[in-house]
């Protein structure tokens, strides 16, 4: 059988005057002189006059254009952008090309733009942060092979969890018939004055703010010295219009400033090739389109070295310092929201950015030697044919190359196990515990499928397909995420410290998510670990989650539990979870004690809870503080309503901070089974608990004492026949709607607690 020559169908935006609508003409233009490609255009925009009808005519497509461009061109509304993300829209523009491979060729939402037809599927992405959204990630499995432009994308794409072998580096390049070095005149700029130009626009990513002011720092007004910036940004996350508007709001007027709005491609040309030096100063680069254009045209260039430019910038130009990886930030005067930029940038040292822009303006002639020769160096690497001809090289191989099945396995809440290729396989999919060897589920599966075991809490987990083991779950040095799932003081604080023991059984790279970072982030037990924001994305290998899971009202075990949680202590639930053997772990939370916010000793009381069932009567709680009070001891109620009574003072609504402070300096805590004594045992400090509604040690086994009367109904909290209900205020499974409704309670005498407090205290 003979070399089957590839057949392309591109998916992009081909439409378009951007740089990336200019890349993207000339990187298929160079590949459709060696293979047939068809073009589907999905240019999303909001410019007047634009519709989804096709928009073949546009000044800027030259007849070969024209041809690669298949009737169907689709442009949508950047306002409606969302109904598009579907691939309903295509039904309208029915593809008339037969082919065999579909490349989408992409920015960020562009890889949602594609058929569900039995083809190879590639996507061609150009990322500038060290991580690619999860919504990105995921969806790159649809793919059988992923195009990146540099080494650093595919090394970050590898390191998210990307297999090496989908992933091939792909070069961008540079238009070396229009971009090189050229004599020109430009009367703005024949007036003697030394110009630094900026080409991109007002962005966090792009460090715009901090390459003016640092122009403005090094270069006196008296000195010859411009700055030329072409950056508006009509996508910015800012209330900003203009440039103009950006630059009075931060301060940074100057006659030195010269602006460019929207300047042609032509003039775009002609001031980098006049222009002395091109300036940028990125905190992440994808690929860097005008830098490269820069050095084409043999102009002393500056770029922070890192990323994605270093694939064709490294050892050329003039390099600014890097001092430290930062994380990714959206949002303010960025074309990202933060939601859309997980991950790291790169911080460049200003203060280096500033000593390079002087040598580049005091040895300029120097500078302008070593540019012309690196140009050349340049334009004849990094051709849209040589580009053109390693994507050939590629598909040839992928079409011609007998490609493997491929197998993808996850293990997010649950193993997951994915399949992929052109073959009519079957596959026989078996979940495994390697702990004892025993098969928990089987499937069978074609290609192009996916089967899930829903056992989601940890299982030694190995992975048999056709009988032939292929994966067997290790943690170690993999990315893993754990979720609290309870927003609740007490279930935090229990649950926290065992990732701790989590992470260091496995030695993985800990991500974790709750609801109160704030009172571990810094402890020294925890530096292993990085906290994330519930709802944070992160792409990890395994994924568990912690909480209290029900099933059509019931306690699931078997799914999310391996053992009903309500039948052992509650640490124990996260413990059996994770799969870790069970300890009462107590690291203390990030907390400084401030000054004792009351004179002389004082006892705290904690009178409420988020139900009737774990409540002890007001009135016996007034006949306690009664009996407290005439031992000298002032009495601190902690609540969220308010508790009021003689000899009491009441605290209401405070602060985190302001609870562990009167936990931290009382001489006594008295409370139920909520929240307050679990801040209180993570202060180390001594508990009186008064909870008859569980068994003994149900919560934590140190510093308590637990007040129960075991002559009356008691424990209804762990029986596995009951499940509780939380919102159900007067919940009692057994008495309910009785004279004995919450009697394991009512029970207990104010006599009995003062008792318990005494030899604890006196």
């Amino acid at each position: 059988m003979g070399k089957i020559d590839p057949k392309l169908f591109v998916h992009c935006s081909y439409i378009g005057t951007t740089g990336y609508n200019n890349h993207t003409r000339s990187f298929l233009r160079a590949l459709s002189n060696l293979i047939d490609i068809k073009v589907r255009n999905f240019t999303v925009c909001s410019w007047e006059g634009m519709n989804d009808e096709p928009h073949n005519n546009e000044p800027y497509l030259d007849s070969l254009d024209k041809k690669l461009l298949n009737k169907q061109t689709l442009f949508a509304s950047a306002t409606n952008h969302d109904k598009f993300v579907t691939h309903d829209f295509y039904k309208k523009y029915p593809n008339e090309f037969d082919h065999n491979v579909d490349l989408v060729l992409s920015e960020l939402n562009h890889h949602y733009y594609f058929d569900h037809y039995p083809n190879i599927k590639i996507a061609f992405i150009v990322w500038e942060t060290t991580k690619y959204p999860d919504r990105l990630f995921e969806n790159f499995k649809n793919f059988d092979q992923i195009w990146v432009a540099s080494t650093w994308q595919k090394d970050c794409l590898m390191e998210q969890g990307m297999p090496e072998d989908m992933v091939k580096v792909i070069p961008e390049a540079v238009d070396n018939s229009i971009f090189k070095p050229k004599i020109i005149t430009l009367p703005e700029y024949d007036d003697k004055r030394f110009k630094f130009v900026v080409f991109g626009r007002w962005d966090y990513r792009k460090s715009t703010k901090e390459i003016i002011e640092a122009f403005l720092e090094e270069f006196d007004r008296d000195e010859p010295v411009d700055l030329v910036l072409s950056i508006d940004n009509l996508f910015a996350n800012d209330d900003f219009d203009s440039t103009e508007e950006r630059l009075k709001h931060y301060n940074l007027i100057d006659y030195r400033i010269k602006i460019k709005h929207f300047p042609t491609r032509e003039d775009y040309i002609k001031y980098l090739q006049k222009g002395h030096v091109f300036l940028s100063c990125a905190r992440s680069e994808g690929w860097n389109l005008p830098l490269i254009e820069a050095m084409a045209c043999g102009t002393p260039s500056i770029y922070s070295n890192c990323s994605g430019q270093l694939e064709f910038a490294k050892g050329k130009g003039l390099p600014v310092k890097i001092k430290n990886k930062i994380p990714a930030v959206g949002g303010e005067y960025s074309t990202y929201s933060q939601s859309e930029l997980p991950g790291e940038f790169y911080q460049p040292d200003y203060e280096d950015l500033k000593k390079v822009m002087r040598d580049a303006y005091k040895n300029y002639d120097k500078h302008k030697k070593t540019a012309l020769k690196e140009s050349k160096l340049i334009i004849d690497e990094f051709t849209w044919e040589n580009a053109a001809k390693k994507a050939y090289k590629e598909l040839v191989n992928f079409i011609n190359v007998p490609q493997p099945n491929r197998t993808h396995i996850s293990f997010d809440c649950g193993p997951k196990v994915e399949t992929k290729g052109v073959k009519k396989e079957k596959y026989k999919i078996d979940f495994i515990n390697s702990k004892n060897n025993k098969v928990i589920f089987s499937s069978n599966i074609k290609n192009n499928m996916w089967t899930k075991c829903n056992k989601e809490y940890f299982i030694p987990w190995t992975i048999k397909i056709n009988d032939e083991v292929i994966h067997k779950l290790d943690l170690k040095d993999k990315r893993v995420k754990i979720s609290l799932e309870s927003k609740s003081m007490g279930d935090t604080l229990a649950w926290t410290p065992q990732v701790v023991k989590f992470q260091k059984k496995h030695k993985c790279k800990l991500a974790i998510s709750t609801f109160h970072n704030e009172w571990f982030e810094g402890l020294e037990d925890y530096k292993n670990i990085e906290f994330l924001k519930p709802g944070d994305s992160y792409t990890c290998y395994a994924h568990y989650k912690i909480g209290w899971f029900k099933t059509d009202e019931k306690w699931d075990e078997g799914k999310y539990h391996p053992i009903q949680p309500n039948t052992i202590p509650l640490i124990k639930t996260a413990s059996d979870i994770l799969g870790i053997d069970y300890e009462e772990i107590n690291y203390g939370i990030n907390f400084k004690p401030k000054k004792r916010p009351i004179k002389g000793k004082y006892i705290c009381i904690g009178p409420q809870a988020t139900s009737g069932l774990k409540e002890w009567p007001y009135e016996k709680w007034r006949e306690l503080v009664n009996m407290l009070s005439t031992k000298g001891y002032k009495i601190v109620s902690l609540t969220l309503k308010g508790f009021t009574g003689e000899n009491i003072i009441n605290k209401v609504n405070l602060s985190n901070d302001e609870v562990f402070n009167y936990l931290y300096h009382a001489d006594l805590f008295i409370g139920l089974g909520s929240g307050l004594s679990w801040a209180n045992w993570a202060l180390n400090k001594h508990t009186i608990m008064i909870n008859g509604f569980s068994v003994n040690k149900h919560e934590f086994s140190k510093n308590i004492t637990k007040i129960q009367n075991l002559n009356d109904c008691n424990g209804c909290w762990n029986d596995k026949n009951f499940v509780f209900d939380a919102g159900d205020w007067d919940w009692c499974p057994v008495h309910q709607g009785t004279n004995k409704q919450h009697i394991c309670q009512k029970s207990i005498t104010p006599k009995k607690v003062y008792k318990e407090i005494k030899q604890y205290i006196f």
